[in-house]
Parts: C-alpha cells; sequence; structure tokens
C-alpha cells in the first residue's frame, strides 16, 4: 500500500521505536468483526448460533471477530432478522466505553451509518430515549434503516446541524457520543483510496469541524452528564490536542479516559476514544414534560384508527386489544398525517427541526385500514412473535423453510401447494425472530417486505 509521504513521517514521530511494527501493519490482512444485537439475542447465544464466530473482541461486551476472507455474515437471513451488526472492532469501543444506562436520555450526535447508535440502544434495553443525529441527508436515511431493522423502538432520528439542537434540548441528555468527523487515517488499511486525500490541510479542516461541533456539548449536557470523543484517525490536532482545547475553554468538564487502539498493537483499525464528565452537581427535579405542547404538535389517534388498530390485532393475535400490550412504557400512540407511531412523553416539541422519525412507526392507515410498517415487526417484544396465531414460522435448519425464508427476503410472492393463509396480515418469522409482514389472501401470501430491505443474490 502506498501512503502518503507526509503521512509517515508524522506517524513516525508519534510512533518512535514502533514505527517499523506500524509500518508492518499495513501488510496483515484487515480484522472483521460483528457484534450481537442485544435488544433481541445475547452474546453468548449469538456464539452458539453462528458458526462464524472467532474469538471475542477484548474491549467489547458483545462483539466478536470473523474470519472475512472466508465468510459473508451479512448473506445469512439471521443478519436480515437483525440478530447482529457487522463493524469495525475498534468502533465498538466508544459507545462501550459510554456505556449508558437504561432509562437516560443519549445523544449519539454524529451518528450514521448507526453502528454506534445501535450498541447505545442495546444497552438503553428499551427504556430512556436514544436521540440519533446526523447532518448529512443521505447518511441519516441510512441511520434510520439501520434504527428500524434492528428492533430500536425508544429511539428518533434527525437531520440537524449539531448546533440547531441545543434550542429544543437544552440540558436534555445524560450521556453524549460525539463520534466526530475525521481525516481517517485510522483507516486507511481498511479503505486504502482515503489515503489518496490525505494532506496536512485536511486535518487541519477537520479539526476545525471537530472544535465547532464540541462546542455545542455543554448546552446538551445535563450537569453532572458524561460525554465520548471519538475519532478513527491519528493526528493529535483531531485527538489529544482538541480534548485539551475543550478543556481548557470548559473547566467544568475533567477528563476519566483516553485511549487510542493502533493497528500495530492489537486487532483493530486505528481509533481514538476520550471520556469526559461534567463536574457541576446533577439536576435535583428532572425537566418538566410539557404536554400541552406535545398534544398540540401531535394529536392521540382518532376513532377510526383506533378500529383499524383493534380489527388488525385480531387478525395477527386473536383478540383486539392485545396489540396495546406491546407498547412501551413511558409513552403515547400518536398520528400524524396518516403514520401510527410510539412517542417517548419525555420528548419536547420537536418544530423547527429536520424530523425522519420522532418514534417507534408502528404503521400508516390506508383507505381507513391499518398498514403494518416493518419497524413494527423488528421491534416486537419476544412474547409478541411466539403469541401471533397469523404468522409464517421458518427455520434456518429446514432446508425447505430457509428457501422459502430466502424468497420472502427477495420480495417475492409466497405460494405453497394445498396451503390457504387467512386473509389478513401474516407475521414472519425465523426461528422466532421476527422478520417482517405479509399479507394473506387464500392461494397465495403476498410480501411485504420493504425494497430498499431486500435481499440480492450476488452482493
Amino acid at each position: 500500500m502506498k501512503l502518503p509521504t507526509g503521512f509517515l513521517t508524522k506517524m513516525e514521530q508519534l510512533t518512535g521505536q514502533k514505527y517499523p511494527q506500524f509500518l508492518q501493519s499495513y501488510e496483515a490482512s484487515r480484522t472483521a468483526g460483528l457484534r450481537a444485537n442485544g435488544l433481541k439475542i445475547s452474546a453468548g447465544e449469538l456464539e452458539k448460533l453462528l458458526d462464524i464466530i472467532e474469538e471475542p473482541i477484548p474491549w467489547s461486551s458483545d462483539g466478536y471477530y470473523y474470519p472475512e476472507a472466508t465468510t459473508r455474515p451479512a448473506k445469512h437471513p439471521y443478519y436480515y432478522a437483525g440478530l447482529y451488526y457487522i463493524q469495525e472492532p475498534s468502533a465498538m469501543l466508544p459507545a462501550e466505553l459510554l456505556k449508558p444506562r437504561p432509562g437516560e436520555r443519549v445523544l449519539d450526535l454524529c451518528a450514521a451509518p448507526g453502528g454506534k447508535s445501535l450498541q447505545l440502544a442495546a444497552q438503553l434495553a428499551k427504556e430512556g430515549l436514544l436521540v440519533a443525529n446526523d447532518l448529512q441527508p443521505q447518511r441519516a436515511r441510512v441511520l434510520l434503516k439501520n434504527i428500524e431493522r434492528y428492533g430500536v423502538v425508544n429511539a428518533i432520528v434527525l437531520n440537524e446541524a449539531p448546533q440547531h439542537l441545543s434550542k429544543v434540548f437544552s440540558g436534555f441528555f445524560d450521556k453524549i457520543l460525539v463520534d466526530a468527523p475525521c481525516s481517517g487515517e485510522g483507516m486507511f488499511r481498511k479503505e486504502p483510496d482515503m489515503a489518496k486525500d490525505w494532506s496536512e490541510e485536511e486535518v487541519i479542516k477537520y479539526a476545525g469541524w471537530q472544535k465547532e461541533i464540541l462546542k455545542e456539548v455543554p448546552a446538551l449536557l445535563k450537569p453532572g452528564g458524561e460525554v465520548v470523543y471519538s475519532t478513527c484517525t491519528f493526528s493529535p490536532e483531531e485527538n489529544e490536542q482538541q480534548i485539551e482545547k475543550f478543556l481548557n475553554q470548559y473547566p467544568q468538564f475533567k477528563l476519566i479516559k483516553m485511549q487510542r487502539i493502533w493497528p500495530h498493537l492489537v486487532k483493530g483499525e486505528g481509533h481514538f476514544v476520550a471520556k469526559l464528565k461534567d463536574n457541576r452537581l446533577p439536576e435535583q427535579v428532572p425537566p418538566t414534560i410539557n404536554k400541552k405542547l406535545l398534544k398540540k404538535a401531535a394529536p392521540t389517534i382518532s376513532e377510526d384508527t383506533k378500529q383499524s388498530l383493534a380489527e388488525f390485532s385480531l387478525q395477527v393475535w386473536g383478540n383486539k386489544n392485545t396489540w396495546q400490550q406491546w407498547l412501551p412504557s413511558g409513552g403515547q400512540v400518536l398520528e400524524r398525517n396518516g403514520h401510527i407511531l410510539w412517542e417517548n412523553l419525555a420528548l419536547p416539541p420537536l418544530r423547527g427541526l429536520k424530523v425522519l422519525r420522532s418514534g417507534w412507526l408502528w404503521g400508516t392507515i390506508e383507505r381507513k385500514r391499518f398498514r403494518p410498517s416493518p419497524a413494527l415487526a423488528l421491534g416486537l417484544p419476544a412474547k409478541a412473535v411466539t403469541t401471533a396465531v397469523q404468522k409464517l414460522h421458518l427455520s434456518v435448519k429446514n432446508t425447505e423453510e430457509l428457501s422459502l425464508a430466502l424468497r420472502y427476503l427477495r420480495g417475492e410472492t409466497i405460494q405453497l401447494e394445498g396451503k390457504l393463509w387467512p386473509k389478513g396480515w401474516h407475521l414472519v418469522c425465523l426461528d422466532h425472530f421476527p422478520l417482517g409482514w405479509a399479507k394473506g389472501d387464500g392461494n397465495w401470501l403476498k410480501n411485504g417486505f420493504p425494497p430498499g430491505w431486500r435481499w440480492i443474490d450476488g452482493d
């Protein structure tokens, strides 16, 4: 691999006597990792389920290495069921270090494509609130897709500049992750093309952006809150110097931990993390929820919508009221422009922000009938899956059923000889994990798997 001369000179200064080891690491194969989605399966359960898993990743509680050269975990139905997320091993450290507790309010400020947001969501265990934000519209849409595919129900997804968030979320968050945009020096082995654009000017440019992003953190964080700042670069200007300047500007913060991951010392790409704590005394009383503004912004569902949900519930679970059992606590069901969502009551009014999703999308109302969303299926608790009376249950251990699962994931209509499908919605499951919806119509099961999520042969 050809690396820029200026970059190599800088790395020699940084690594000193270990510079030859550092250079040699670029001749080694990159490492690959995946992480269990704790919202659906534990790390131990995933280890038993997948035979491609190698040893655990030392700094991750639920991550594993896998042999990238011989396996393709993204081409497995369990991946589409959201049981694991493929993530570069070093990238698992920042969320692990932040470690939010269930019930806390957490902000992932630069969140796309969403790997760290999913890690934070699993730590929250469907309690509290996760705000996942990204400035770039296209990346924010990818972030939303991952939030929904992995069954996160207590998240909102925004597409905003960091400086706009404090108007709505002033002193709101217990913990904040700033995985800042950077020059990407730590990823040169994984993505060699990135090295072609490297220059000191690029480093300086990113350092400026990082400073602007970090200065929004104090206004967003509660007194006593914690922040993790991370990059995937080596430059001190973007790492230690960035933290030093922040601490000098905001003396209420204290450095708790700072760590680098070097590719010549561990099995992972280059990464930097720093954990900071706001030393102001925590608030004695949490911020109040202005329910009047919330209700004005989003009226609750109409009687017609309630009836549509009851009919859907009767189809899937055999009872008109069962759907209400699957709603998380601390929120309410709302209807906006035909979209039915569950929203967290702690959420302030979001007027003025670019909101991609304000809660768990249950579905839409079309011609006075409820159409369930893929996000509803993927976010359902285990009991909702096992008690469904109208479903297609498949298993990877059965060759015929596995073939049927792949047909479903490709978006094909399902027809089986001698099999009639009762009218209404069916929950499609793989080994008790939901994949999505299909609609019964006698001899046919019409596929409800979204086009943008489908299995594509040959990828």
